[in-house]
């Protein structure tokens, strides 16, 4: 059992600040483009780049902007000094884990300070909070009924086949219910591989790197089990139970929280006794609670966000070239002109076809490839 990454992967705040009117103005324009082109338009205001969707969020938040896949999504309310609470924020897990809780910190007052919405120390209000560990298990299997919990507890079971086609494994388990507490464990392999999530790959090889040990290959799957505990603390249970509410409390609550929830669920190995709360507690969850110990906060990954960001780019690429690649066997099947549709043409075919097209709309190519600059600008130079 190794562990090859930790740290937070999720983070939800509200912020008692709002946007000046001159941003939300711009905010408006900006997505009336975005309704009438059904795609989030890219403006940069103050230094600072967001992708600006059609439509805002539920509680009142007139915005909704995206600051890459390394950023967060934001939700701006139009400024108004009766509602104190102007800004909220979904810090994305890849942040999370590029900069760890300490470096999003950092950027998220940045942004704030660049768009011009300061807030005060303690005008936060922290609505979510998730943490997850990475193990590293060749020939793990994870049985459900070898949770024990509290009666109050629910429990979801994911019984599905394994990517790698072997029927009847459990692939993941989640307990509890949101904006409570929650527990998922879950097979991180197939998920990434599934979602095509390719830049963890490259997180828990500079992890390995690290320390000395050979990269995981994603084609073998014996030797690249990786398995995930996610600890999730939803609005209700950070705020009713634990009362954490603004960064200072997270400091100084959000470990005692976690062991709590690994007391109160507990994955463990079964025995003969009937009373299932004597059974031991197994060792991947002792792993886990001896991790929670030591500092949760000022931890992230070894690997480059330029490292990171060139895969995504990467993946991008290949996917358009799918894409392609498709469309040019649908324009090879209905052209009439099979000779030019043969195998050994078409190549020819197709570079005809778009340099005509080119020569007969320049202007309209050139669109098309500024709308996907400003598209990808997160992920490219």
């Amino acid at each position: 059992m190794k562990l090859i990454h930790k740290g937070f992967d999720g983070l939800d705040i509200a912020f008692q600040s709002h946007i000046p009117q001159e941003l939300a103005e711009r905010l408006e324009a900006v997505k009336e483009e975005a309704a009438a082109s059904h795609e989030a338009q890219l403006l940069e205001y103050n230094g600072a780049l967001m992708h600006v969707a059609e439509s805002g969020g539920q509680g009142g938040y007139a915005y909704r902007m995206d600051t890459g896949p390394d950023g967060a999504i934001w939700f701006f309310k139009k400024p108004n000094p009766r509602d104190a609470w102007g800004i909220r924020v979904s810090v994305k897990s890849l942040a999370l884990a590029l900069y760890g809780l300490g470096g999003v910190r950092a950027r998220l007052f940045a942004f704030m300070e660049a768009i011009g919405a300061p807030y005060a120390d303690g005008a936060e209000s922290i609505g979510r909070v998730d943490y997850c560990l990475d193990f590293l298990i060749p020939g793990f299997q994870l049985f459900p009924e070898h949770f024990v919990m509290h009666s109050r507890c629910s429990r979801i079971d994911n019984h599905e086949m394994e990517v790698h086609g072997r029927s009847g494994g459990v692939t993941g388990v989640r307990i509890g219910k949101m904006p409570g507490r929650q527990i998922n464990v879950y097979d991180k392999r197939a998920d990434v591989i599934a979602k095509r999530k390719a830049e963890w790959w490259e997180i828990w090889n500079a992890n390995m790197e690290a320390e000395g040990l050979p990269p995981l290959d994603p084609k073998d799957r014996e030797t690249s089990q990786v398995w995930r505990v996610e600890l999730r603390a939803g609005k209700k249970y950070l705020k009713d139970r634990w009362n954490i509410r603004s960064w200072i409390d997270l400091d100084s609550k959000l470990g005692d929280l976690m062991q709590e929830t690994l007391s109160a669920i507990r994955y463990c190995i079964p025995s003969s006794d009937t009373n299932r709360a004597r059974w031991s507690v197994d060792p991947l969850w002792s792993r886990v609670r001896q991790e929670l110990q030591s500092d949760l906060f000022e931890i992230a990954c070894n690997a480059s966000p330029s490292a990171v960001k060139e895969i995504i780019r990467h993946e991008h690429a290949e996917m358009l070239g799918r894409q392609i690649t498709g469309l040019s066997a649908s324009y090879a099947a209905i052209i009439e002109d099979r000779q030019a549709a043969s195998p050994e043409n078409f190549p020819e075919t197709v570079q005809k076809l778009v340099h005509e097209s080119l020569c007969r709309d320049t202007d309209y190519f050139y669109s098309k490839l500024e709308k996907a600059e400003r598209r990808y600008v997160f992920i490219t130079n």
